[in-house]
């Protein structure tokens, strides 16, 4: 791999310039007790700088590249054993050898996000020379096997957080009548929220849900609940919730699991809305004067109500008005109560769907969010632009 894609990779698994980790810790800990020496580290290796991931003996968090031994470790065939560092031409001048750490020893055993792709290294250093044997140069290799994991179930959080996102609408409805803005933004790398839309024969289907829990598991579930809402092509939505209920049965059953939905289909020449609501009850619709509207839903959540107990209402999204429906998550941000429906709605009065988006992204990012966030408006204009 080249430079510039190991660079990418290393980025991509979002591990540098953050706090210490027990999951790394514990290495380090480990290597520094299993051979004795003073210093131990999980290093990240960027274009020009060192970051020291998990330090053990160590206080310097970031070192220049150039000062470093791990930039000869990443290029090494394998294992690279320093026994005496003032007798190696390339390391002699190195800051901590030449200067007040007097290190003397290294051992580097490179780390890879994925094969061929070294993007740090697990080092031993000790300030007297040194040898391994080939049991230890056994151990440490197991060691950093051990770190190794850990770096690649990063990459293996960001591969499914990617695959996660890939599977939301990439590109908003067309026509000039409508703006249409979604966002989801899980607590952790994954999570079980989702919102969709669909364009079909002048209706915009609109889907948003929120699976009970959160991280991969309720990820690997909402994945399953959007196949099956996608699976049927009736415009009625509370016949969707009804076929994918059936659906669902056994898989939510075996899982204890539950979703709340809502999905509605617009009819995007006369504003016509058809719903239903599956225990979501977090849809609102905004009047141009900031005046809003609950749609009220007595369906009970996927995995709990039974076929054919979802019925499809109707209202009419008028010029003007903004269709709004979020999961709790959104509500977190603004108290957690119903309450923050009304602080929502002048939210959305003062600026399009898409600021509306922004602005809980912003939000998000600032506060300590307990819960997955998903949100999904459409604004039905006055007049075309």
């Amino acid at each position: 791999m080249t430079e510039q894609g190991r660079i990418a990779a290393l980025h991509r698994l979002q591990l540098m310039d953050t706090p210490a980790e027990e999951r790394f810790d514990r290495i380090t800990r480990a290597a520094r007790e299993l051979f004795g020496v003073p210093l131990a580290a999980v290093n990240l290796l960027d274009s020009d700088r060192l970051f020291v991931k998990s330090p053990q003996g160590m206080a310097r968090s970031t070192v220049p590249r150039e000062e470093t031994f791990c930039d000869a470790t990443i290029t090494a065939p394998d294992i690279l054993v320093v026994p005496d560092a003032t007798a190696d031409r390339r390391f002699a001048g190195l800051p901590d050898v030449a200067g007040g750490r007097g290190v003397r020893f290294y051992a580097g055993r490179p780390l890879s996000a994925d094969p061929g792709t070294r993007v740090g290294t697990l080092c031993l250093f000790d300030t007297r020379p040194r040898e391994l044997s080939a049991a230890e140069l056994q151990q440490l290799d197991e060691l950093g096997a051990w770190a190794e994991a850990e770096i690649q179930d990063s990459a293996d959080r960001d591969r499914a957080r990617a695959v996660q996102q890939a599977l939301l609408p990439g590109t908003t409805p067309a026509g000039p009548e409508y703006d249409v803005a979604g966002l989801c933004l899980p607590k952790t790398d994954v999570g079980g929220d989702f919102y969709s839309w669909q364009e079909s024969g002048g209706n915009l289907r609109l889907t948003i849900a929120d699976v009970m829990g959160k991280g991969t598991a309720a990820a690997l579930m909402a994945a399953t609940v959007r196949s099956a809402i996608h699976s049927t092509d009736t415009q009625q939505p509370g016949s969707v919730l009804d076929i994918a209920s059936d659906l669902l049965t056994h898989d939510l059953d075996r899982t204890s699991t539950f979703a709340t939905a809502f999905l509605a289909t617009l009819d995007t020449a006369t504003g016509n809305l058809q719903y239903a609501d599956a225990g979501h009850g977090l849809t609102i619709i905004v009047s141009p004067d900031g005046s809003h509207r609950r749609l009220h839903g007595n369906g009970l959540p996927l995995g709990i109500g039974e076929p054919g107990s979802w019925t499809t209402s109707t209202t009419t999204l008028g010029p003007g008005d903004t269709l709004a429906s979020f999961t709790d998550g959104v509500l977190d941000l603004y108290g957690g109560t119903l309450a923050a429906l009304g602080e929502l709605a002048a939210i959305i009065t003062d600026t399009d769907p898409s600021g509306v988006v922004e602005t809980l992204r912003s939000r998000h990012a600032r506060a300590e969010p307990d819960d997955d966030l998903s949100a999904i408006l459409v604004r039905r204009r006055t007049a075309p632009d």
